[in-house]
């Protein structure tokens, strides 16, 4: 009781107001990461794409914020920053909303192809930057393979990328994505000086 201008609230009845807002902020903020594109906004419809830091994107949204030259994505330049990912379809989602009805959050359209996780924000998700496929990260931990599960691609377990993951672990996946195209860059440097000292050896 309390709060009717008559009798004072007890301890857990303000925790209990208190902790209601917080939820709701932390299912919408679930909502907006796993359920909307990064980009625009917009509900996350096929194909979807992921980029190095493990964020979801619609795929033609990024197209058009390549084409813009947007620079509010400024790591997406071109569509080989991204990867398409390869998602199951989870036969159980019900993509229906009714007035006056309690809405589940953790009712995904995707799942986890081994364990049926839903891919909603209560499990951890990871895609491998090589193939796609999105596994939830359970699988990775309790069954590891160098093959991908769903494809059956050879994998490697560096290219496991955490899909929405903690401000911490997205600071680490950026400074793999450096990593890697430092060394994709100094690749290139070295492919092409074999080029040209074969075009003058030949020439």
């Amino acid at each position: 009781m309390g709060g009717d201008g008559g009798s004072i609230p007890t301890r857990g009845e303000l925790v209990k107001q208190k902790k209601e807002p917080e939820k709701k902020n932390r299912d919408q903020d679930m909502v907006g990461r796993w359920q909307h594109c990064a980009i625009s906004g917009h509900k996350l419809v096929k194909p979807i794409v992921s980029c190095a830091l493990g964020r979801l994107y619609n795929k033609e949204a990024v197209i058009n914020h390549i084409l813009e030259r947007a620079s509010g994505k400024s790591h997406i330049k071109k569509l080989s920053d991204v990867v398409e990912l390869r998602l199951t379809d989870n036969k159980s989602f019900k993509n229906e909303i009714k007035a006056d009805l309690y809405i589940d959050h953790y009712n995904a359209p995707y799942m986890c192809p081994v364990l049926g996780l839903e891919m909603s924000g209560r499990y951890r998700f990871v895609y491998n930057w090589a193939c796609g496929c999105a596994v939830s990260e359970r699988v990775t931990i309790e069954i590891p393979s160098s093959t991908c599960h769903k494809c059956g691609k050879e994998i490697s377990a560096e290219d496991n990328i955490i899909i929405n993951g903690t401000e911490e672990e997205t600071a680490t996946l950026m400074t793999r994505m450096k990593r890697r195209k430092e060394q994709q860059k100094a690749e290139r440097k070295q492919n092409k000086a074999v080029v040209s000292t074969q075009s003058t050896f030949f020439g």
